[in-house]
């Protein structure tokens, strides 16, 4: 039940920060022309190149291009539900036999 629950938390993470880079660039108010943080990185280093180049749409698109590889990432996931959440469920079987083994050595005779 938990594996089912963390690959759902993943999917919807990556569908949501895929839908965020691809809009967010792009949209008209000021979320990436007029940041803040941008500017006071940009006085503090004393670079005044870095809004020109984050600002252009070369940026812009490497970031569109992130957010719709997020997506892309939700959506193999998405059709790969069950081997997803076989393999999480096996790794976290793994940890737990390793967690209850008594970390003796194969081969050695057990000590008395």
């Amino acid at each position: 039940m938990s594996a089912k629950i963390t690959v759902i938390v993943y999917i919807l993470i990556c569908f949501e920060v895929g839908i965020l880079l691809l809009i967010l660039p792009w949209y008209p108010t000021a979320f990436w022309d007029e940041n803040f943080f941008l500017y006071y990185v940009t006085n503090k280093l004393n670079a005044a190149w870095i809004p020109t180049l984050l600002t252009s749409g070369y940026a812009k698109g490497i970031v569109t291009g992130i957010g719709a590889l997020n997506i892309f990432a939700g959506l193999i996931d998405v059709l790969k539900f069950r081997e997803s959440v076989a393999a999480l469920a096996a790794m976290g079987n793994e940890e737990t036999d390793i967690a209850l083994s008594d970390n003796q050595p194969t081969g050695l005779p057990p000590q008395r």
